[in-house]
């Protein structure tokens, strides 16, 4: 079988030698919705496997340890609000409703970006300040008054600017009554009941949030942008800006928050106070970052490399 090249988007680190990666075939044209997803296994006596999903464009995944039962299953989120779930001998579709900019009726509120599992519930974000949680009857809309649709076309747009809901890039949290999403415009937390802004030191659109241990939040995004904080607290800007670096998702590792960029992968001491980030030179390329147990995987668009007890090494593709 001849290799197809195909260039990576996502990951994920199910086990420390069993991960997922979204790809799209290089000989499509780039607006076709097409997902390549594989799966590397190296127990498995053909470590290389895949599915091929046709008019989907898999933006997030996840491993979902407790959402859907005991079993563990594996998350792929399209940007048009499909998720496919897969196991060992099934798979299940659903449909957000209102998501994504198919819909044949109703309001436009766009693409979703990201999907988590939060402490046994499944939550996604996107466009529109789109939130859902699947609960026991499906996907619901948790997002308040963040929510906005796209505005209809008129003549006095010009002269009367819409109010438009936030591009929400990434969600985290710590249970249901403690979330964070971060987007266009800056961080938000639910508490329980509804969604405030957080205070926040930069006006840079945020790519990635995470939620650490011990109450401490960071998000990161476009020109550098690093934010530490919390909803009580507020969040503090403790980047070295960089106006062509664009951060787009972060992991912690050991010691370090790694982070992948359009520049490569970098990492950053969370202990030090005057820590910068410091580019990792083995690492040519990093579109997203991933971790499990001792394992931190990165994939570029056309490389993968994985870090494991010190020692980086790169996993090499069949059609790459």
């Amino acid at each position: 079988m001849n290799a197809v090249a195909i260039t990576f988007s996502r990951c994920t680190a199910i086990e420390s030698d069993y991960y997922m990666i979204a790809s799209k075939p290089d000989a499509l044209d780039t607006s076709e919705e097409f997902t390549r997803l594989f799966y590397f296994d190296a127990q498995a006596p053909n470590t290389w496997r895949h599915t091929d999903m046709p008019y989907f464009t898999a933006v997030d995944m996840c491993v979902v340890h407790r959402a859907l039962g005991s079993q563990r299953r594996y998350a792929v989120l399209s940007r048009q609000g499909q998720v496919l779930y897969y196991w060992p001998g099934d798979q299940l579709a659903e449909k957000i409703e209102g998501a994504g900019l198919a819909e044949p009726e109703g309001p436009v509120y766009g693409y979703l970006n990201a999907l988590k599992e939060i402490d046994g519930s499944l939550y996604v974000c996107g466009g529109g300040g789109q939130i859902y949680r699947r609960n026991g009857r499906g996907w619901s809309d948790m997002a308040g008054t963040l929510r906005k649709p796209a505005p209809l076309l008129k003549a006095d747009l010009a002269l009367h600017s819409p109010i438009v809901g936030d591009d929400l890039s990434d969600i985290d949290g710590y249970r249901a009554d403690d979330l964070y999403v971060a987007g266009g415009q800056g961080i938000y937390h639910y508490g329980g009941h509804d969604w405030i802004a957080c205070e926040t030191s930069t006006d840079e659109t945020l790519m990635a949030v995470m939620c650490m241990p011990g109450g401490v939040v960071w998000a990161c995004g476009f020109n550098g942008a690093v934010m530490r904080g919390n909803a009580a607290e507020g969040f503090r800007d403790v980047s070295h800006y960089d106006d062509n670096m664009l951060l787009t998702n972060m992991a912690f590792f050991g010691r370090h928050l790694y982070f992948s960029s359009n520049q490569g992968l970098f990492r950053l001491d969370p202990q030090a106070p005057k820590s910068r980030l410091e580019k990792i030179n083995m690492v040519p390329e990093c579109e997203d970052v991933s971790v499990v147990g001792d394992v931190l995987l990165c994939v570029g668009p056309k490389s993968i490399h994985i870090l494991q007890s010190g020692d980086w090494r790169e996993l090499v593709h069949p059609d790459n």
